[in-house]
């Protein structure tokens, strides 16, 4: 059975030396909204990722690269916090000094272009969450009705306002330790 990958186009001025990094990283932090969004359920108080058997197996076969950061959530209590440090933690033994140069993952995290990703992915899911919260949506799904928004000409307008300085104060920034 082949591996399904979906890459997470990012839109970007031409000659940024980050764009791959911006997709590349983008792409685990949506993954991780994902699994919130699906797996998440509250016991004593307290909230869990609880990814059954077979949708951790189907998990591993289609989305082979993200699958670790499944396996790290899988049966812990989770919390904001505890949420960035495995991204993060995930994020930099997957691409830091690896894929990338060991400051282009610093860098990405705390630069414009991945704030502005990510400020346009809660947007989308805001906007999408009664059809989100309809039934459960394989995480290609996800990345793939993502892209379709993204191209819309109205959401590309309003990506070129945020690039050009018209940054939203409510846009979120990266909470990564460098």
């Amino acid at each position: 059975m082949p591996h399904e990958y979906y890459y997470i186009e990012v839109t970007f001025m031409a000659g940024d030396q980050y764009a791959s990094a911006v997709a590349d990283i983008a792409q685990v932090f949506m993954f991780e909204q994902w699994l919130r969004h699906y797996y998440v359920v509250e016991r004593d108080g307290k909230l869990f990722i609880e990814i059954p058997q077979d949708d951790l197996s189907e998990i591993h076969t289609k989305y082979e690269g993200l699958s670790g950061l499944a396996d790290m959530f899988n049966n812990s209590e989770i919390s904001y916090e505890q949420s960035q440090t495995m991204v993060c933690a995930f994020v930099g033994a997957r691409f830091d000094g690896s894929k990338y140069a060991p400051e282009v993952v610093a860098r990405t995290l705390d630069g414009k272009a991945f704030k502005i990703e990510m400020y346009v992915f809660g947007v989308w899911m805001k906007g999408h969450e009664a059809y989100l919260d309809a039934e459960k949506l394989p995480f290609s799904d996800w990345a793939e009705m993502y892209e379709g928004w993204k191209g819309l000409d109205q959401v590309k307008e309003y990506r070129r306002k945020l690039e050009a300085g018209g940054a939203d104060p409510n846009q979120p920034s990266s909470a990564c330790v460098h």
